[in-house]
């Protein structure tokens, strides 16, 4: 099933259970992780408790879906909730209630694609974002990209 060890016949664990296709008709099909790729980043866990090298924005925001663009307006992307006071975005032109559209150029549309974006950069690593800012009433809006350093994730947005 999902998630646990995956173990041979002599106990030993060759993986971690990851997910599992369930349909009608059949059992299905599991996926795991192989041990020895999952055995580095258990030990980096245990040692430091968190993944080192790993970047994080810094704020709270939620998905402007393609339902949520239709009935406001506003353009698909994140939409900034909240900004932390040690966020890259503290102290720029950045307001809760902007939306991110775009990553160094390449536009984005989902928390996954902003979260792929982000494994190509390093902590401390500068970055240029675009933001769409709403006008009155979300029509009137304005573009404005700003630079941001990126923090490194120790676990904070899993709190």
């Amino acid at each position: 099933n999902s998630g646990g060890p995956l173990v041979n016949l002599y106990g030993q664990v060759v993986g971690i259970n990851s997910s599992k296709i369930v349909t009608e008709g059949y059992e299905g099909m599991g996926f795991a992780i192989p041990v020895s790729r999952a055995h580095p980043i258990i030990n980096e866990l245990l040692s430091g408790g968190y993944i080192k090298g790993r970047t994080r924005l810094g704020i709270t925001c939620r998905e402007v879906t393609k339902t949520i663009s239709a009935a406001s307006g506003l353009p698909r992307g994140l939409q900034i909730s909240t900004i932390d006071p040690e966020s890259g975005f503290a102290g720029t032109q950045a307001q809760e209630g902007d939306v991110i559209t775009a990553i160094e150029g390449e536009t984005v549309e989902s928390l996954r694609e902003v979260s792929n974006l982000l494994l190509r950069y390093a902590p401390g690593d500068r970055i240029k974002v675009t933001l769409y800012r709403p006008g009155n009433n979300f029509s009137g809006g304005q573009e404005l990209e700003i630079e941001i350093v990126l923090l490194e994730d120790k676990g904070e947005t899993q709190k």
